[in-house]
């Protein structure tokens, strides 16, 4: 069976600086989600693969913080098939604690994507296949699934490698995105078609019957899948892209969106400036059930979906969406303004009512949302696009405002597909590919806070010492500690002490001052912090310039990040001045 998907990249960089001082005011009551002795931070990028040729990879995060990664491996050696290779990365490790191929069932040689899901303590890995080559070839297409209950040690195929669930309208269909279902044990998978409707399958977790593009198909469970957007629309969205998010918990339901190109028609998006990128998007509600049903289209009894494909917002693309405790969102990208912004989804109204709230100053490419378990909101993407360096941002207040930093700075500007998830601890990965390697790195709220810029240079006069600090979002509190190492003399007693002492330097270091100040606006400020009694002291006693070192505690939003500096302290006391 043939497919063919239609993929759009960004041709450039984006319009302006990147600019991270993004961060409204921070709102009363956020949950402090990181501390200075937190001890999963953004750690160095690890390699988990090197295929050379492969598909995106897909990640998610177990309970224990731990990275589930899988991709496609396209490289077909020696006439080879595709096959799906997975790395389960712990915490703090440097290398896989897991890691193998799983080779489709009936010989489909063909992947087109793979996603990954982390349900409790079983990991779920799916694969878009095709090219099956067996008698009963069709009920091997198009959806393989395996599962792990043993952290990734060992995997097994579910079902035989017979399909669990199916989308497919016909041979131009591809997979976009799996997502755990509200309900018990519910796994749901969207495809986009060309020209054609986006479509949505729930199916179980546990032994899912088989679900299959057999004509005529295999009995699914709950019926057919569900069909996004009426036949009758004279514009259908097409194979352009699109993400489904799910939402458990108080307020649950699926998300779908889509992207669009249409000038009119239900999805017209039409603007003298720019070319008429948009999105659409569907949207169902509850958790899975006969007389709610995922797998029936919209506007049909019993089906779970309130709104079939409806148009959401006009001049933007590269859509991302998520879900958690803090509702549906949606990232794009800006055409009109060239900013990265975030789309509330208002579930009482079944509408994106709500306002834009930039992100970034600069587009994006390749981004992802998630939630943690308090509802914060995790942001990866490609700042300004190809080239730009993978950002994390972090919003604190369900969207209202945001504050970011790199992640990982690109520097052979050639990260791609990249991809993240958190778990409900906060606990962060991302994935990506470049230059023929997987990679990972992990990273949690805190990161999204660019440390502060400390001046090397500082001066005292003997009574206060005067340095300059930066910050990067607003408000900033910073908490500086200046130390110094001093050098004393210590008579040591012998073993025969009334005849003979010996004197030996130690070292300790000493407390030279301390304060807190509140930053606000952008630019290097003059801080001046009281010296102690015993700094005056210390400061009086040398001249000219001595190190010092400055340990510097930022908070933005309830974050906290400390980071230790060296530096040149210039002492203009009036005794040396003479």
């Amino acid at each position: 069976m043939f497919r063919e998907r239609a993929f759009r990249r960004a041709t450039g960089s984006g319009p302006s600086a990147l600019n991270r001082g993004l961060l409204a005011a921070a709102v009363a009551g956020m949950l402090s989600l990181a501390t200075a002795g937190a001890a999963l931070g953004a750690g160095a990028p690890v390699t988990v693969g090197t295929p050379f040729e492969n598909g995106p990879p897909a990640v998610a995060v177990d309970n224990a913080g731990d990275a589930v990664i899988a991709w496609a491996n396209t490289k077909d050696l020696s006439g080879a098939s595709n096959f799906v290779q997975y790395c389960v990365l712990p915490v703090g490790a440097t290398s896989c604690s897991h890691t193998g191929p799983l080779t489709p069932a009936d010989s489909a040689s063909y992947i087109d994507g793979v996603k990954v899901l982390v349900e409790g303590s079983t990991f779920v890995i799916l694969a878009d296949v095709y090219g099956a080559a067996g008698p009963n070839a069709d009920q091997y297409i198009p959806e393989q699934e395996w599962q792990s209950t043993d952290g990734g040690d060992t995997w097994s195929s579910v079902d035989t490698g017979f399909s669990v669930s199916d989308g497919i309208i016909n041979a131009d269909t591809g997979p976009l995105s799996a997502v755990t279902v509200p309900g018990t044990g519910v796994l749901g998978y969207g495809w986009e078609t060309a020209e054609g409707p986006p479509t949505f399958n729930a199916f179980p977790l546990s032994s899912p019957p088989v679900c299959s593009a057999v004509d005529p198909p295999a009995p699914c469970p709950g019926g057919a899948y569900a069909t996004l957007e009426p036949s009758s629309n004279p514009d259908q969205i097409g194979n352009g892209g699109g993400q489904f998010a799910s939402q458990l918990g108080a307020n649950p339901g699926v998300l779908g969106v889509f992207f669009t190109d249409n000038t009119n028609g239900p999805f017209g998006c039409s603007d003298a400036t720019t070319v008429p990128f948009g999105f659409a998007y569907a949207y169902a509600s509850g958790a899975q059930s006969a007389t709610n049903n995922y797998n029936t289209s919209p506007g049909s009894p019993g089906s779970a979906w309130r709104l079939a494909a409806t148009l959401g917002d006009c001049n933007v693309e590269y859509q991302a969406v998520g879900g958690g405790p803090s509702g549906f969102g949606v990232l794009e990208d800006n055409e009109l303004k060239g900013q990265t912004v975030y789309h509330r989804f208002d579930q009482t109204t079944d509408a994106f009512d709500t306002p834009l709230v930039t992100v970034d100053s600069q587009g994006e490419l390749d981004p992802a949302l998630s939630q943690d378990g308090s509802g914060g909101i995790y942001a990866t993407y490609l700042a300004g696009g190809d080239g730009g360096p993978l950002e994390l941002s972090y919003s604190a207040d369900g969207g209202t405002s945001w504050t970011g930093n790199a992640l990982n700075a690109d520097k052979d500007g050639r990260i791609g597909d990249a991809s993240s998830s958190v778990n409900a601890a906060g606990h962060g990965w991302a994935a990506w590919n470049d230059n023929g390697s997987v990679f990972a790195q992990s990273f949690q709220a805190v990161d999204a806070v660019a440390p502060a810029v400390v001046n090397k240079g500082a001066t005292s006069n003997g009574s206060t010492v005067t340095l300059k600090v930066s910050c990067t979002a607003f408000p900033c509190k910073v908490s500086i500690t200046l130390t110094a190492p001093e050098t004393v003399v210590v008579h040591v007693a012998t073993a025969r002490a009334a005849r003979k002492q010996k004197t030996k330097k130690e070292h300790k270091t000493i407390r030279l001052g301390a304060g807190t100040f509140t930053i606000k606006t952008e630019g290097a400020k003059k801080l001046s912090l009281k010296l102690s009694g015993t700094g005056k002291k210390f400061v009086r006693a040398h001249k000219g310039r001595i190190k010092v070192t400055a340990e510097i505690k930022e908070t933005v939003a309830d974050h906290i990040r400390v980071i230790t500096q060296t530096l040149t302290l210039t002492i203009k006391t009036e005794s040396h001045k003479k």
